[in-house]
């Protein structure tokens, strides 16, 4: 039987290409206490949303096939999806790639490397954990 933990635990889908960088992610989260859905682009991980509706989607920049500002943008108009909130992750964080997730639709935006601490306090503010 499922601890009912477990059942409402909030559900973040992991959308990064970078096979080190989404374990860690995942290692991070879980031991957080987060469901962790992962896909390795922005056409997996937009179908992988629409599947499973998660509470927040971190999604890295730099994506194949798909870039992390369009997959923010198809998530964001989305009917169903569009109240999920959405955090980029950014070797390349610039002010012009700040305002273009903006307008695409991502809530929060961390360079890499992120701090761990802040990335997973703004996680549980952002879901109403505290």
């Amino acid at each position: 039987m499922t601890p009912a933990s477990a059942l409402s635990a909030p559900t973040i889908l992991v959308i990064e290409d970078y096979s080190d960088t989404r374990e860690l992610l995942s290692v991070l989260l879980y031991r957080k206490g987060y469901k962790v859905l992962l896909a390795a682009s922005g056409l997996e991980g937009l179908l992988k949303a629409s599947g499973t509706y998660p509470d927040l989607i971190l999604l890295d920049l730099a994506s194949p096939g798909m870039d992390g500002i369009e997959a923010a943008r198809r998530i964001h108009d989305t009917p169903g999806l569009s109240r999920i909130p959405i955090f980029l992750v950014s070797s390349d964080l610039t002010p012009k790639v700040e305002a273009q997730a903006r307008a695409a639709g991502c809530v929060e935006m961390f360079g890499k490397p992120f701090d761990r601490d802040s990335l997973l306090e703004t996680i549980s503010i952002t879901l109403g954990e505290r």
